[in-house]
């Protein structure tokens, strides 16, 4: 038997024939109509964004000048091997003696966002700069100056004088950011100029430990050295992100970028535009996570919010009431989940606007109002430290079971940790590797304060209280001038 199938045009025909005869037929047709639809249900092309968006992203051109300096000898002068067979004159000039002044150079991106002339980027691309330049993808340049810069949030403004009208673009909301949205980076990666490359939202609210008010937006879109200060558009051609960081361990792109969302930078921005610095709401506590064990020894269940840890005398906070073990679970009709939230939130707001907080205290939920005060350029850190040693010991106490070496506090501790005599508690001396102490991340130095929200002001008094506490243990414990809880559970 004969078979004689007819392929049209833009057809595809898959035969199988077996004894003579058709055993399957399996007929695709893909015809022009066809294709045409399947067309219309792809990702369409991002060529009309990049024509829109890419003539207001700059590039910046950075230069340090770096002083001449004198190489340190590594041996007095005439007992330099080096030097002794060279002479004294050569080795000057080619030992390492004096190097002249030189140039340190960098790469980055930034912005447009407003005709006049101003351009936002990174603190870390202009950062130290003597001469800063900008270069437009029609290739003019323009020298720019420092507006001003933010550390705490990676933050720069430029300005620039512009001959005529220049391009810019418009500022998104990166709060309506969902995982999985596309999204497109632009800049100078490796020095390569004008370069856009597309990905997705891959997640938000990463914390990276760049600095205290990590929420940043993780993306998949290639962003490389070079890209910092650029901006990452939504499919829209809005701005919701600067490309600020990536996680390489070759120093290049792996597909795991983080960029600034665009919500906080552009509180920053507009700072830095009106005064040229960056003034922040402050509450003057310390919070922490709530971790398991945690809620289980305040009795708190599933809620979640921030712990307050510490509260800084007369600080908006002391003046509104806020206690140590509090829990901040809302502010001004919005849930508060986690310490950076908070935080984010309060640095927002402008001093002497109040708010009000919505805590949980003792198991029952309550309202307290705050003035928000200005938050110190520069807060001082505690220190930390053991007593020192050779002088007058207080009664040491041993907590095997967790791992403890409990002291008195003495004299001598006072002085070295600066603690008045007002201060009172046990004081950690020790702490065995691999023990539960260590595992809650105690630590010599630390001052125990509280068992179970019990004062206790000895090391014996202290070690009494952890023998009877029922795990997880609540500890409240001084670190330096700032406080935390701890919980210790012992080994079963």
């Amino acid at each position: 038997m004969k078979t004689e199938v007819r392929v049209r045009p833009w057809h595809l025909a898959v035969i199988s024939l077996s004894g003579g005869a058709i055993g399957a037929l399996v007929f695709a047709a893909l015809t022009p109509a066809r294709i045409e639809s399947q067309m219309d249900d792809a990702i369409p092309s991002f060529a009309p964004l990049a024509q829109q968006v890419m003539p207001a992203v700059v590039n910046i051109n950075t230069t340090k000048n770096i002083p001449a300096r004198t190489q340190r000898r590594q041996f007095p002068r005439g007992q330099d091997p080096f030097e002794q067979f060279f002479g004294e004159d050569f080795w000057e000039r080619f030992g390492g003696g004096r190097s002249g002044p030189s140039k340190q150079r960098s790469l980055g991106s930034g912005f447009v966002i407003d005709e006049t002339g101003y351009i936002v980027t990174n603190r870390h691309v202009v950062e130290g700069a003597d001469d800063i330049d900008v270069q437009f993808s029609t290739g003019k340049s323009y020298k720019a100056k420092l507006v001003g810069d933010d550390a705490k949030t990676d933050v720069a403004l430029l300005k620039i004088k512009p001959e005529g009208r220049i391009p810019t673009v418009p500022l998104g909301d990166s709060d309506k950011l969902q995982v999985g949205d596309w999204v497109l980076a632009a800049g100078n990666p490796f020095g390569l100029s004008h370069t856009l490359t597309a990905g997705i939202v891959s997640a938000r609210d990463r914390v990276i430990g760049a600095g205290p008010y990590d929420d940043f937006i993780q993306t998949d879109a290639s962003i490389n050295p070079g890209n910092s200060g650029g901006p990452l558009f939504d499919q829209h051609g809005r701005v919701v992100g600067i490309n600020t960081a990536i996680f390489s361990q070759s120093g290049g792109n792996i597909g795991i970028g983080f960029a600034t969302p665009i919500n906080l930078a552009r509180a920053v921005v507009d700072q830095l535009r009106a005064t040229g610095k960056v003034t922040r709401g402050w509450l003057g506590v310390s919070i922490q996570p709530l971790g398991p064990d945690l809620r289980q020894a305040l009795g708190l269940g599933d809620t979640e919010g921030a712990l307050i840890a510490d509260v800084i005398p007369k600080s908006p906070a002391d003046a509104a009431g806020l206690k140590r073990g509090d829990v901040v679970i809302g502010m001004d009709g919005k849930p508060i989940s986690e310490p950076g939230q908070l935080s984010r939130t309060i640095a927002t707001l402008p001093p002497d606007s109040t708010a009000r907080l919505r805590i949980v205290r003792d198991g029952k939920e309550r309202t307290l109002e705050v003035k928000i005060g200005t938050q110190p350029e520069d807060i001082v850190r505690g220190r930390g430290g053991s007593p020192a040693e050779g002088e007058d010991e207080g009664g040491k106490v041993s907590a095997g079971s967790l791992g403890l070496q409990l002291d008195d506090l003495t004299d001598a501790a006072r002085r070295q940790l600066g603690y008045g005599r007002s201060v009172v508690g046990a004081l950690v001396s020790g702490v065995a590797n691999g023990s539960p102490a260590e595992e809650a991340g105690m630590r010599p130095g630390d001052l125990i304060l509280q068992v179970d929200r019990r004062d206790v002001q000895s090391a014996r008094a202290a070690a009494a209280a952890l023998a009877k506490a029922t795990p997880p243990i609540l500890l409240l414990v001084r670190r330096g001038e700032s406080t935390v809880f701890l919980t210790l559970s012992p080994e079963r």
